[in-house]
């Protein structure tokens, strides 16, 4: 294991990760299509990650094409606040060229299960039947550790690792999650309940009021929403990319990227909802303007 202290490694002309969440952490003994570096005393959970990513990427990359420069980092909930950008302990995340992910314990796993545990039993039993450990407590790290491949699929959206990258949030979820329910439905067709379980639930037991529900409301208060509208937007995001990937195939995947890509965030005050819309549906898929017009 070698200490990641090089500042050219990660770099390439016009395209350079952000290393200020490096400091302390090791380099996994890893060759893959981007560096490994892990807290000390996670070797094994980063060699985990390194094999589930690498395979997500492989796939992932053989539609979209290489992202050629990222880092993957396994962070222990001690080291979060100096290893991470966002404050919830454990949870995958994507910044600037780096997919952050957990090792051990998920605060927002932990949460959630803490959340369904107040429901009546009844309500909750198809979540307690799929979503537990091998002594049968409920564990939601079944669902929330895969939203490293959700992060993944962010990475290929921002070609050269800048902080913002795009005209649209809530178009970055959707595709986001395409690539998610792309990857577990043709790789991981047996995990894939792990993701849809828990996602259906919750489509179909909302909150009972919610102060943002439209897409644009997504976007105008991305840092300002409660953590409950901004998870229920992410489980309505996923059953958009399950229509679109179930509807017209993975290979949705790359034009919806191009079109991330293309039209970037210097594009934010240039085009209006309505324009984005109409674009969508001619450079990318009509099925867009459909769930545009529908959301609800």
């Amino acid at each position: 294991m070698l200490l990641w202290s090089s500042p050219s490694i990660g770099q390439s002309e016009g395209t350079t990760i952000d290393q200020s969440k490096h400091e302390g952490l090791i380099e996994l003994d890893f060759e893959g299509a981007f560096k490994v570096l892990h807290s000390n005393g996670h070797e094994v959970e980063a060699e985990k990650q390194a094999s589930l990513i690498s395979d997500a990427y492989q796939f992932l990359s053989e539609i979209m094409g290489p992202k050629s420069e990222f880092c993957i980092l396994v962070v222990a909930i001690e080291d979060w606040a100096k290893n991470a950008y966002m404050p919830v302990p454990g949870l995958p995340e994507y910044y600037k060229g780096n997919i952050i992910v957990g090792a051990g314990q998920n605060a927002m796993a932990d949460d959630y299960a803490q959340m369904l545990g107040s429901f009546p039993p009844e309500m909750t039993s198809t979540l307690y039947e799929i979503y537990k450990d091998e002594k049968g407590n409920l564990d939601m790290k079944l669902f929330f550790d895969k939203l490293a491949i959700h992060e993944l699929t962010h990475n290929f959206q921002d070609p050269n690792n800048q902080a913002g990258y795009s005209i649209s949030r809530w178009l970055e979820e959707i595709h986001a999650n395409m690539g998610l329910y792309a990857y577990y439905k043709s790789n991981r067709p047996n995990e894939l309940k792990y993701i849809t379980t828990l996602v259906d639930f919750s489509v179909e037991n909302p909150p009972p009021s919610a102060q943002f529900t439209s897409l644009q409301d997504f976007d105008t208060n991305y840092y300002s929403m409660s953590p409950g509208d901004y998870g229920m937007y992410q489980m309505k995001f996923t059953k958009a990319a399950e229509k679109i990937i179930d509807s017209l195939g993975n290979d949705m995947l790359k034009p919806l990227n191009d079109f991330i890509v293309k039209y970037d965030e210097s594009y934010k005050d240039k085009m209006s909802f309505s324009e984005l819309s109409k674009k969508l549906g001619e450079e990318v898929h009509p099925l867009f303007v459909e769930i545009i017009t529908n959301w609800q």
